[in-house]
């Protein structure tokens, strides 16, 4: 495999890497995405909370698509809420923590898929990503924003002992999942805004409209049709130094691509008044060094669970990631 390597622009760096299938696939040296509409057509764009964060819906058709697409997304980001919130008692997936390490817990379609995905996640990952790691996030502070010390090698070592996805036992015929350590626990944090963005996606393009950009939380999926006269989406770069900032490059999207983005750039925990990112390797137990990853794939699922694995993993796991989807674009930035 041949490859180049050029500076484009002061701190960016960008790798090609050529395929069997003669697609370029870059690994880039890049920050977070977002993205813009400058030079495009007219869009009408909306927002509200959910998920714990903000979502954003964009249109380029008229106002009362607009308020139907937001009307289906608000359905199915509720629905995925429903099933994956650890806020949420009632959630399903509050309820399978609570309960399946007891007995095998039954699930429904939605979250057997999102299983079926992990499994599959964790195989193509070598483990990098990992649902079992709710342990280690308790462990780290990292749903309540705060410790006073970080924890210890022994603490780290006997909460390892609770993680890891082979220790878990699906029953496909039965669609259920038993937790096989006392103390186990699941969090689908690095799948389930790619889930619901994939959803409301769905829905929204299911009703006729057919270009727009579903985002929560900074994970994009760009509906089945580009922008009017245009081929691609364009996909802005912040800053790596200030967020506030667009840098002069950006990319250029297929319509039903997606894009997510990980790394400790935005939710961390301070600890001892050290910043921590709130990705954990599963294997070591200890928070990525990555400053962040920036994934395009052919789904926000697959952008999500890719960008959290390679923020774990680095550019071993993304050529890793390359060799099954070859179309798969990866950024990392130090």
């Amino acid at each position: 495999m041949s490859s180049a390597r050029k500076k484009n622009a002061p701190g960016i760096y960008w790798k090609f890497a050529a395929v069997a299938t003669a697609i370029a696939v870059a690994v880039l040296i890049l920050l977070a995405v977002r993205y813009f509409t400058a030079g495009n057509p007219r869009s009408f764009k909306a927002e509200f909370p959910a998920l714990g964060t903000i979502a954003k819906v964009s249109v380029y058709s008229s106002e009362e698509d607009l308020n139907l697409a937001c009307e289906l997304t608000a359905r199915e980001f509720q629905l995925v809420n429903d099933l994956c919130s650890l806020y949420d008692p009632s959630s399903e997936l509050s309820r399978l923590n609570e309960t399946a390490a007891s007995a095998p817990f039954a699930c429904s379609p939605e979250m057997w898929e999102l299983l079926m995905r992990a499994k599959k996640a964790y195989q193509e990952t070598g483990g990098n990503f990992d649902i079992t790691v709710k342990p280690l996030m308790d462990l780290w502070g990292f749903y309540r924003n705060h410790r006073e010390l970080p924890p210890d090698e022994a603490e780290i070592a006997e909460t390892l002992k609770m993680v890891g996805f082979n220790k878990i036992i699906l029953d496909e015929k039965q669609k259920t999942i038993l937790l096989t350590v006392p103390g186990m626990a699941l969090d689908m944090g690095g799948i389930a805004k790619g889930y619901a963005a994939d959803r409301a996606a769905r829905a929204v393009s299911a009703a006729g409209i057919k270009s727009g950009v579903i985002d929560i939380g900074g994970n994009l999926r760009m509906l089945s049709a580009p922008p009017p006269e245009k081929k691609f989406y364009r996909v802005a770069i912040r800053d790596p130094h200030n967020r506030k900032n667009i840098l002069p490059e950006s990319l250029s999207v297929p319509a039903g691509y997606a894009v997510s983005s990980s790394g400790d750039y935005e939710r961390f925990v301070m600890v001892n008044g050290k910043r921590y990112s709130h990705i954990i390797s599963p294997a070591t137990g200890y928070p990525t060094t990555v400053s962040a990853v920036s994934v395009v794939a052919g789904t926000a699922m697959d952008a999500d669970v890719f960008s959290t694995a390679c923020a774990i993993g680095g550019e071993a796991v993304a050529e890793k990631i390359k060799q099954n989807s070859p179309d798969t674009m990866i950024y990392f930035t130090r």
